[in-house]
């Protein structure tokens, strides 16, 4: 029990190392992502912080195997470099003992990520769209800058703001252009202040202050000016049409009795990723296995190598799922079991006595 808890603890403290950095990692890229978004006006500031959270489902789809994956051959590999397993063989532990004590891990990764794959990451996908549709919907959602002009309501609006004080609650030397084919409601406005409130009910209203409005098309000569203290109008919300889900989005249950070969293609992705874990858990443990001269990395790269193969080919897999050109049984399950047959199961039987008799049964034969 010591040794399954030590192996155990020095994985799981690996892996929870490695998942955390990846995390970082494409936490950065994608806030770096939503950023440059905000900045074009199509995710409000408001939201970045609640799409970064919304996102982490669906990078943990792909960082928890790789995590465990990775965390397996370096856990392991110091345990080997560091003579600590020659230390466990000596006592009894043998290899299919580390196996069975990764494997718990596994499984218990398996479960997480099958939970996190199936519900947890196409409902976030799904609270990201209506977020985004709701702040579309939403006028006081608009992100006025200062000293920029923006396009609202299809290009019918036009608005400039010199100066946007308190999150965009105050506004200073406003400018407004309203296209319409009626001339009688085309019109330019200009104030030197305004502000924007909700009252009891939720409703939002503008309120501009000390301001001019011209109303006429050129090249008409008919204008009418008219000067204001204070204008206030109520802004209505938008009615749009919801966003189209991504297939990431779609529920799980819904997917399964769907007969569209793309909705097809991406149960199986979900599916696929779960399954991996234990498979890859099986490619692991045997390729951990280094010479203390060797060091702990030897056999990192290949390993690497090995596990981005397995990604791409589900990638290619999916794809050529919606194209037609890989049937949808066997799918994208063909892919885990070509790694067992080929990779897993070889690996694990190198060190076993049916292997050795094989190899001497094979080099009597040559000689």
């Amino acid at each position: 029990m010591i040794v399954f808890r030590y192996i155990f603890k020095e994985t799981l403290k690996t892996q929870l190392s490695i998942l955390l950095i990846l995390l970082l990692i494409f936490t950065s890229q994608q806030f770096i992502r939503i950023l440059s978004r905000a900045a074009d006006g199509s995710v409000p500031t408001s939201l970045i912080g609640q799409m970064m959270l919304l996102n982490i489902p669906y990078m943990g789809l792909l960082l928890l195997p790789i995590s465990l994956f990775v965390a397996i051959l370096f856990a392991h590999g110091r345990l080997y470099a560091d003579s600590e397993m020659t230390v466990l063989r000596a006592v009894g532990v043998g290899p299919s003992y580390i196996m069975r004590i990764t494997l718990v891990l596994a499984l218990l990764t398996t479960a997480v990520s099958v939970v996190n794959t199936l519900w947890l990451a196409p409902m976030a996908r799904e609270k990201q769209s209506e977020l985004l549709d709701a702040a579309k919907a939403d006028p006081l959602s608009i992100p006025l800058e200062s000293g920029r002009f923006l396009s609202l309501d299809g290009g019918q609006l036009t608005a400039y703001v010199e100066d946007v004080q308190e999150n965009g609650k105050r506004l200073q030397h406003i400018f407004l252009l309203q296209r319409s084919t009626d001339p009688e409601e085309a019109a330019i406005v200009v104030a030197s202040s305004g502000h924007l409130t909700t009252d009891a009910h939720g409703t939002p209203w503008v309120t501009l202050s000390n301001g001019k409005r011209y109303a006429g098309t050129p090249p008409t000569t008919k204008f009418s000016i008219s000067e204001f203290e204070e204008y206030r109008a109520q802004l209505q919300r938008k009615d749009i049409e919801p966003s189209s889900r991504k297939l990431a989005a779609i529920p799980s249950s819904q997917l399964y009795h769907s007969t569209d070969r793309k909705e097809i293609a991406e149960l199986q992705w979900r599916i696929a990723f779960p399954l991996s874990i234990p498979i890859l858990t099986l490619i692991a443990v045997p390729m951990a296995t280094v010479n203390p001269r060797q060091g702990r990395y030897a056999k990192l790269l290949p390993a690497v190598m090995l596990y981005l193969s397995y990604f791409l080919l589900l990638s290619a897999g999916e794809s050529a799922i919606e194209r037609g050109q890989l049937p949808t049984h066997p799918g994208l399950y063909l892919i885990p079991l070509v790694f067992t047959l080929i990779f897993s199961v070889p690996l694990n039987l190198m060190n076993t006595r049916l292997w050795q008799r094989i190899r001497l049964f094979w080099h009597k034969e040559k000689c």
